[in-house]
């Protein structure tokens, strides 16, 4: 039995007009323990009661998945901030591409309540769609971590630096030993810092296919939406879609940030849950 139904259990209560909610339970072993000031017995008593109030209410499944459900809505109220957080410090330009991708998707869900999808349907879409968005905007992160990446660093320049580093190694056939060591290890370095610029280019170009792709994705769904029948296998295509996508990338210093929202979106939507 986990605590949080447990503290949930205890703290139940009732919504009383013009004194708000009560904690019911709370408030009857606080009256059970000044009870027991006058009667050892009501101490005894009102503890196998609370003991099998608590039993029975929090296992009981429909008050679990009413717990999950308002945990679930809190995480997402959360995600939503931090979502918001993370695109406030994009450039405009990433900020407008994401805000066009959010737009789109609004309209796919306005124009599948209108063709009457079901409850079921929609939340799948909505789902769907938020977890794409939120890919969508990891990869923009990325991307804008990737062009920071690129503009400290300048590949000819670099290549330039090499090629004369191994002609002067070359030409000073008598160095010491301890300056051959130097040039040396400096080259390493600058070699390393090429192959580094070079895998930066090369990820850099997968993120933009990346984006490209969920852009189309949405475009597509926007245009099914309205279509009799097709909600479900809207829903399918853009959640198997987004599971390959920005793995392993590169956040730089809003990697945090990143990682503690993952968290929150890899938990199951609660619009789905029967209550």
């Amino acid at each position: 039995m986990r605590l949080d139904y447990l503290k949930a259990a205890f703290w139940a209560g009732l919504d009383v007009r013009g004194l708000g909610r009560l904690p019911v339970n709370a408030l009857a072993v606080l009256g059970f323990v000044i009870l027991g000031f006058g009667h050892p017995g009501f101490w005894l008593l009102g503890a196998g009661l609370e003991a099998g109030f608590l039993a029975v209410l929090a296992t009981h499944p429909r008050f679990q998945r009413v717990i999950d459900a308002q945990r679930n809505r809190l995480a997402a109220g959360e995600a939503a901030g931090g979502r918001r957080e993370l695109a406030a410090r994009l450039p405009p330009d990433a900020q407008h591409r994401l805000a066009i991708l959010e737009a789109k998707s609004a309209r796919a869900l306005d124009a599948a309540r209108e063709a009457q999808a079901d409850s079921y349907d929609l939340a799948s879409r909505r789902d769907a769609f938020e977890h794409l968005t939120w890919i969508y905007l990891k990869l923009l992160v990325a991307h804008n971590q990737l062009q920071s990446t690129q503009a400290v660093a300048n590949e000819r320049e670099l290549k330039s630096k090499i090629a004369d580093l191994e002609r002067e190694t070359a030409a000073a056939g008598d160095a010491s030993a301890a300056l051959r060591q130097s040039q040396s290890a400096t080259l390493a370095l600058l070699r390393q810092r090429l192959e580094n610029l070079a895998r930066c280019a090369k990820t850099l170009k997968e993120v933009d296919s990346d984006l490209a792709r969920i852009e189309a994705q949405v475009d597509l769904a926007l245009e099914s939406a309205g279509v009799q029948g097709g909600g479900a296998a809207t829903a399918a295509t853009l959640e198997l879609a987004s599971e390959s996508l920005a793995e392993g990338l590169d956040y730089g210093d809003l990697g945090g940030q990143v990682a503690a929202l993952d968290e929150v979106y890899a938990a199951p939507p609660p619009s789905r849950q029967r209550i």
